[in-house]
Protein backbone atom coordinates (compact mmCIF):
# COMPACT_ATOMS: atom_id res chain seq x y z
CA UNK A 1 0.00 0.00 0.00
CA UNK A 2 1.55 3.04 -1.27
CA UNK A 3 0.91 6.44 0.51
CA UNK A 4 -0.58 9.02 -1.01
CA UNK A 5 0.84 12.23 -0.54
CA UNK A 6 3.58 13.48 2.01
CA UNK A 7 1.22 14.10 5.19
CA UNK A 8 1.74 17.98 6.90
CA UNK A 9 -1.25 17.95 9.65
CA UNK A 10 -1.96 14.64 11.29
CA UNK A 11 -4.33 13.95 14.02
CA UNK A 12 -3.94 10.73 16.22
CA UNK A 13 -7.24 9.64 18.29
CA UNK A 14 -6.45 7.69 21.65
CA UNK A 15 -9.03 8.11 24.25
CA UNK A 16 -8.40 4.70 26.02
CA UNK A 17 -6.77 3.59 29.35
CA UNK A 18 -3.49 4.58 30.65
CA UNK A 19 -2.25 1.61 28.98
CA UNK A 20 -3.14 1.48 26.01
CA UNK A 21 -2.02 5.60 25.70
CA UNK A 22 1.33 4.70 27.25
CA UNK A 23 1.56 1.42 24.03
CA UNK A 24 0.83 4.29 21.36
CA UNK A 25 3.97 6.33 22.52
CA UNK A 26 5.51 4.05 20.10
CA UNK A 27 3.33 4.79 17.37
CA UNK A 28 3.96 8.97 18.30
CA UNK A 29 7.68 8.68 18.14
CA UNK A 30 8.18 6.44 15.42
CA UNK A 31 6.00 9.21 13.54
CA UNK A 32 8.14 12.18 14.85
CA UNK A 33 11.23 10.43 14.11
CA UNK A 34 10.37 9.43 10.85
CA UNK A 35 8.39 12.29 9.66
CA UNK A 36 9.95 15.47 11.49
CA UNK A 37 8.07 17.64 9.11
CA UNK A 38 4.71 16.53 9.88
CA UNK A 39 2.64 18.54 12.92
CA UNK A 40 1.51 16.05 14.98
CA UNK A 41 -1.42 16.58 17.40
CA UNK A 42 -3.24 13.88 19.80
CA UNK A 43 -6.62 14.01 21.19
CA UNK A 44 -6.55 12.03 24.69
CA UNK A 45 -8.20 12.10 27.62
CA UNK A 46 -6.84 14.78 30.66
CA UNK A 47 -5.25 11.11 31.93
CA UNK A 48 -3.64 11.03 28.36
CA UNK A 49 -2.63 14.81 28.52
CA UNK A 50 -1.29 15.05 31.99
CA UNK A 51 1.04 12.02 30.81
CA UNK A 52 2.76 13.06 27.61
CA UNK A 53 2.42 16.99 28.19
CA UNK A 54 5.99 17.38 29.00
CA UNK A 55 7.02 14.51 26.78
CA UNK A 56 8.24 16.73 23.54
CA UNK A 57 6.42 13.97 21.51
CA UNK A 58 3.52 15.73 19.69
CA UNK A 59 3.49 19.47 18.30
CA UNK A 60 -0.41 19.84 20.25
CA UNK A 61 -2.63 17.93 22.73
CA UNK A 62 -6.44 18.29 22.27
CA UNK A 63 -8.82 16.56 25.38
CA UNK A 64 -11.88 14.82 25.19
CA UNK A 65 -13.07 14.08 28.71
CA UNK A 66 -15.44 11.87 27.41
CA UNK A 67 -16.38 10.83 31.21
CA UNK A 68 -16.54 14.17 32.46
CA UNK A 69 -16.99 18.10 30.54
CA UNK A 70 -17.29 16.54 26.78
CA UNK A 71 -20.09 13.53 27.96
CA UNK A 72 -22.84 13.11 25.70
CA UNK A 73 -23.66 14.28 22.16
CA UNK A 74 -23.42 17.98 22.24
CA UNK A 75 -19.80 17.54 23.25
CA UNK A 76 -18.86 15.09 20.80
CA UNK A 77 -20.07 17.78 17.93
CA UNK A 78 -18.75 20.77 19.77
CA UNK A 79 -14.99 18.28 19.62
CA UNK A 80 -15.62 17.26 16.01
CA UNK A 81 -16.29 21.77 15.33
CA UNK A 82 -12.84 21.62 17.49
CA UNK A 83 -11.10 19.01 15.25
CA UNK A 84 -12.62 20.46 11.62
CA UNK A 85 -11.20 23.92 12.51
CA UNK A 86 -7.77 22.76 12.69
CA UNK A 87 -7.61 21.38 8.96
CA UNK A 88 -6.09 17.93 9.42
CA UNK A 89 -4.91 15.89 6.49
CA UNK A 90 -5.27 12.86 8.25
CA UNK A 91 -6.00 10.31 10.94
CA UNK A 92 -5.03 7.76 12.18
CA UNK A 93 -6.54 6.03 15.10
CA UNK A 94 -5.19 3.19 17.32
CA UNK A 95 -8.68 3.17 19.37
CA UNK A 96 -11.33 1.37 18.22
CA UNK A 97 -14.36 2.93 19.92
CA UNK A 98 -17.38 4.13 17.47
CA UNK A 99 -16.84 7.75 18.96
CA UNK A 100 -13.51 7.89 18.16
CA UNK A 101 -14.39 6.69 14.68
CA UNK A 102 -17.40 9.43 14.18
CA UNK A 103 -14.80 12.14 15.42
CA UNK A 104 -12.23 10.83 12.14
CA UNK A 105 -15.04 10.43 9.81
CA UNK A 106 -16.24 13.65 10.54
CA UNK A 107 -13.16 15.41 10.83
CA UNK A 108 -12.55 16.76 7.27
CA UNK A 109 -9.47 14.85 6.60
CA UNK A 110 -9.07 13.04 3.18
CA UNK A 111 -7.14 10.26 4.77
CA UNK A 112 -8.22 8.65 7.35
CA UNK A 113 -6.22 5.36 8.68
CA UNK A 114 -7.77 2.38 11.10
CA UNK A 115 -8.35 -0.72 11.17
CA UNK A 116 -10.71 -3.32 9.31
CA UNK A 117 -12.93 -4.56 12.02
CA UNK A 118 -17.00 -4.62 10.82
CA UNK A 119 -18.01 -2.05 13.22
CA UNK A 120 -15.09 0.26 11.80
CA UNK A 121 -15.34 -0.09 7.79
CA UNK A 122 -17.59 3.63 7.67
CA UNK A 123 -15.11 5.56 9.41
CA UNK A 124 -11.99 5.03 7.98
CA UNK A 125 -10.76 5.13 3.99
CA UNK A 126 -7.66 3.30 4.62
CA UNK A 127 -8.11 -0.02 6.73
CA UNK A 128 -5.21 -2.24 7.95
CA UNK A 129 -6.01 -6.08 9.22
CA UNK A 130 -5.42 -6.37 12.79
CA UNK A 131 -4.00 -9.31 13.81
CA UNK A 132 -5.29 -11.01 16.97
CA UNK A 133 -1.90 -13.15 17.11
CA UNK A 134 0.54 -10.33 17.10
CA UNK A 135 1.46 -7.95 20.15
CA UNK A 136 -0.86 -4.87 20.38
CA UNK A 137 2.49 -2.45 19.94
CA UNK A 138 3.00 -4.32 16.47
CA UNK A 139 -1.06 -3.76 15.90
CA UNK A 140 -0.57 0.01 16.70
CA UNK A 141 2.77 0.25 14.60
CA UNK A 142 0.92 -1.24 11.61
CA UNK A 143 -1.25 1.85 11.12
CA UNK A 144 1.79 3.59 10.17
CA UNK A 145 2.50 1.07 7.18
CA UNK A 146 0.96 3.37 4.20
CA UNK A 147 3.51 5.71 5.43
CA UNK A 148 6.34 3.35 4.09
CA UNK A 149 8.37 3.53 7.38
CA UNK A 150 11.10 1.42 8.23
CA UNK A 151 10.30 0.59 11.90
CA UNK A 152 13.05 -1.40 14.37
CA UNK A 153 13.12 -3.32 16.99
CA UNK A 154 13.88 -0.14 19.33
CA UNK A 155 10.33 1.28 17.68
CA UNK A 156 8.96 -1.78 19.53
CA UNK A 157 9.17 -0.45 22.99
CA UNK A 158 7.09 1.92 24.89
CA UNK A 159 8.91 4.96 26.29
CA UNK A 160 8.49 7.86 28.78
CA UNK A 161 11.54 9.99 29.45
CA UNK A 162 12.21 11.02 32.99
CA UNK A 163 14.98 13.03 34.81
CA UNK A 164 15.76 9.82 36.82
CA UNK A 165 19.02 8.31 36.01
CA UNK A 166 19.61 6.17 38.36
CA UNK A 167 17.74 2.60 39.99
CA UNK A 168 17.49 2.40 43.79
CA UNK A 169 19.22 -1.12 44.82
CA UNK A 170 16.63 -3.00 46.34
CA UNK A 171 13.94 -1.12 46.10
CA UNK A 172 10.78 -2.90 45.11
CA UNK A 173 7.86 -1.29 43.58
CA UNK A 174 4.28 -3.51 44.22
CA UNK A 175 1.21 -2.12 41.49
CA UNK A 176 -1.79 -4.11 43.34
CA UNK A 177 -4.46 -2.62 41.94
CA UNK A 178 -6.54 -2.65 38.44
CA UNK A 179 -9.68 -1.58 37.25
CA UNK A 180 -10.70 -5.03 35.99
CA UNK A 181 -11.72 -6.66 39.44
CA UNK A 182 -10.52 -9.77 38.53
CA UNK A 183 -7.02 -9.07 37.34
CA UNK A 184 -5.76 -7.97 40.97
CA UNK A 185 -4.37 -10.90 42.78
CA UNK A 186 -4.91 -11.67 45.94
CA UNK A 187 -4.45 -9.22 48.55
CA UNK A 188 -3.01 -12.33 51.32
CA UNK A 189 -0.13 -12.80 48.17
CA UNK A 190 0.87 -9.30 48.05
CA UNK A 191 0.97 -9.47 51.54
CA UNK A 192 2.64 -12.72 51.94
CA UNK A 193 5.01 -12.30 49.23
CA UNK A 194 5.78 -8.17 50.79
CA UNK A 195 7.00 -10.39 54.38
CA UNK A 196 9.27 -12.68 52.57
CA UNK A 197 10.81 -9.68 50.12
CA UNK A 198 11.18 -7.59 53.49
CA UNK A 199 12.88 -10.82 55.19
CA UNK A 200 15.15 -10.90 52.35
CA UNK A 201 16.56 -6.69 53.02
CA UNK A 202 14.15 -5.28 50.14
CA UNK A 203 13.04 -2.03 50.80
CA UNK A 204 9.00 -1.66 49.59
CA UNK A 205 7.06 0.30 47.84
CA UNK A 206 3.62 0.18 47.16
CA UNK A 207 2.02 1.89 43.98
CA UNK A 208 -1.24 3.00 42.95
CA UNK A 209 -3.63 5.45 41.92
CA UNK A 210 -6.34 7.10 45.02
CA UNK A 211 -8.73 4.74 44.13
CA UNK A 212 -6.59 1.41 44.88
CA UNK A 213 -5.98 3.09 48.73
CA UNK A 214 -8.19 0.33 50.25
CA UNK A 215 -6.52 -2.32 48.58
CA UNK A 216 -3.39 -1.48 49.62
CA UNK A 217 -3.98 -0.95 52.95
CA UNK A 218 -5.62 -3.99 53.46
CA UNK A 219 -2.35 -5.08 52.12
CA UNK A 220 0.09 -2.97 54.04
CA UNK A 221 -1.97 -4.30 57.49
CA UNK A 222 -2.06 -7.86 56.65
CA UNK A 223 1.55 -7.65 55.63
CA UNK A 224 2.67 -5.81 58.92
CA UNK A 225 5.84 -5.12 57.90
CA UNK A 226 7.80 -1.61 57.03
CA UNK A 227 6.29 -0.22 54.10
CA UNK A 228 6.83 3.15 51.72
CA UNK A 229 3.22 3.40 50.84
CA UNK A 230 2.70 6.50 47.13
CA UNK A 231 -1.03 5.15 47.02
CA UNK A 232 -2.56 8.24 45.85
CA UNK A 233 0.04 10.20 46.37
CA UNK A 234 1.63 11.00 42.84
CA UNK A 235 0.54 12.46 39.81
CA UNK A 236 1.68 10.53 36.65
CA UNK A 237 4.69 12.23 35.45
CA UNK A 238 6.01 11.97 39.31
CA UNK A 239 5.05 7.90 39.15
CA UNK A 240 7.03 7.74 35.97
CA UNK A 241 9.85 8.94 37.79
CA UNK A 242 9.10 6.86 41.08
CA UNK A 243 8.88 3.79 38.54
CA UNK A 244 12.06 4.50 37.03
CA UNK A 245 14.00 4.56 40.53
CA UNK A 246 13.20 0.71 41.28
CA UNK A 247 15.41 -2.23 40.86
CA UNK A 248 12.04 -4.00 39.93
CA UNK A 249 8.12 -3.64 39.48
CA UNK A 250 5.90 -6.73 40.89
CA UNK A 251 2.48 -5.92 38.96
CA UNK A 252 -0.88 -6.52 37.99
CA UNK A 253 -2.07 -6.30 34.53
CA UNK A 254 -2.44 -3.08 34.56
CA UNK A 255 -1.78 0.87 33.90
CA UNK A 256 1.46 0.94 35.91
CA UNK A 257 2.93 -2.30 34.41
CA UNK A 258 2.52 -0.63 31.12
CA UNK A 259 4.69 2.40 32.21
CA UNK A 260 6.99 0.31 34.06
CA UNK A 261 8.25 -0.71 30.57
CA UNK A 262 8.07 2.90 29.38
CA UNK A 263 10.57 3.76 31.54
CA UNK A 264 12.86 0.28 30.88
CA UNK A 265 11.92 -0.53 34.79
CA UNK A 266 12.41 -4.98 34.90
CA UNK A 267 8.67 -6.50 35.97
CA UNK A 268 7.63 -9.53 37.28
CA UNK A 269 3.63 -8.81 35.45
CA UNK A 270 1.04 -11.31 37.59
CA UNK A 271 -1.52 -12.85 34.88
CA UNK A 272 -4.84 -13.88 35.67
CA UNK A 273 -7.85 -13.82 33.35
CA UNK A 274 -5.90 -12.45 30.35
CA UNK A 275 -3.20 -13.90 28.64
CA UNK A 276 0.33 -13.24 27.27
CA UNK A 277 -0.85 -13.85 23.94
CA UNK A 278 -3.72 -11.42 23.84
CA UNK A 279 -1.04 -8.99 23.46
CA UNK A 280 -0.46 -6.67 26.34
CA UNK A 281 2.61 -8.04 28.43
CA UNK A 282 5.04 -6.11 28.52
CA UNK A 283 7.17 -6.06 24.84
CA UNK A 284 10.85 -5.04 26.39
CA UNK A 285 13.11 -8.38 27.14
CA UNK A 286 13.54 -7.77 30.98
CA UNK A 287 9.74 -8.78 32.21
CA UNK A 288 8.76 -12.47 33.33
CA UNK A 289 5.35 -13.03 33.64
CA UNK A 290 3.89 -15.20 36.17
CA UNK A 291 0.67 -16.97 35.20
CA UNK A 292 -1.30 -20.58 35.46
CA UNK A 293 -1.38 -21.63 32.38
CA UNK A 294 -3.16 -24.75 32.65
CA UNK A 295 -6.40 -23.66 33.22
CA UNK A 296 -8.86 -24.17 30.61
CA UNK A 297 -11.34 -21.36 31.44
CA UNK A 298 -8.21 -18.18 30.54
CA UNK A 299 -8.69 -16.26 28.52
CA UNK A 300 -12.10 -15.53 30.11
CA UNK A 301 -12.47 -12.21 28.16
CA UNK A 302 -10.32 -8.93 26.74
CA UNK A 303 -9.79 -7.19 29.77
CA UNK A 304 -11.25 -9.31 32.56
CA UNK A 305 -14.20 -9.30 34.09
CA UNK A 306 -15.09 -7.46 37.42
CA UNK A 307 -16.29 -11.16 38.72
CA UNK A 308 -15.08 -14.25 37.83
CA UNK A 309 -17.39 -16.16 35.56
CA UNK A 310 -16.38 -19.48 36.94
CA UNK A 311 -16.86 -18.40 40.41
CA UNK A 312 -13.52 -19.80 41.56
CA UNK A 313 -11.05 -17.46 40.77
CA UNK A 314 -7.98 -20.05 40.18
CA UNK A 315 -6.47 -17.99 37.31
CA UNK A 316 -5.50 -15.83 40.35
CA UNK A 317 -5.99 -17.70 43.74
CA UNK A 318 -3.19 -20.49 41.98
CA UNK A 319 -0.63 -17.91 41.86
CA UNK A 320 1.26 -18.87 45.01
CA UNK A 321 3.70 -16.13 46.89
CA UNK A 322 6.51 -18.69 46.30
CA UNK A 323 6.39 -18.89 42.19
CA UNK A 324 6.17 -14.47 42.43
CA UNK A 325 8.92 -14.70 45.07
CA UNK A 326 11.13 -17.09 42.43
CA UNK A 327 10.34 -14.46 39.49
CA UNK A 328 11.64 -11.53 41.77
CA UNK A 329 14.81 -13.42 42.73
CA UNK A 330 15.63 -14.71 39.03
CA UNK A 331 15.10 -11.33 37.52
CA UNK A 332 17.19 -9.30 40.14
CA UNK A 333 20.23 -11.80 39.92
CA UNK A 334 19.95 -10.94 35.74
CA UNK A 335 19.32 -6.79 36.49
Amino acid sequence: MNYPNEPRRVLVIQTAFLGDIVLTTTLLRALKRYSPGTELILLTTPVGRSLLEGQCIVDRILVYDKKGADRGPGALLRKIREVRGLRIDTVISPHRSFRSGTVALFSGAGTRIGYGLPHLLPFYNIRLRRQNAAHEVDRILLLLEPFGLKLSEQDRYPFLKTRNSARSKGTIGIAPGSAWGTKQWTEDGYAELIRRLDKNGYRIVLIGSAADRVTTGRIKSSAGVRIDDKTGRTDLVELAELLSGLELLVTNDNGAMQMAQAVNTPIVAIFGPTVPEQGFAPVRPNTLVVENRGLACRPCSAHGPMDCPQGHFLCMKSVTPEAVFKAVETMVHEI
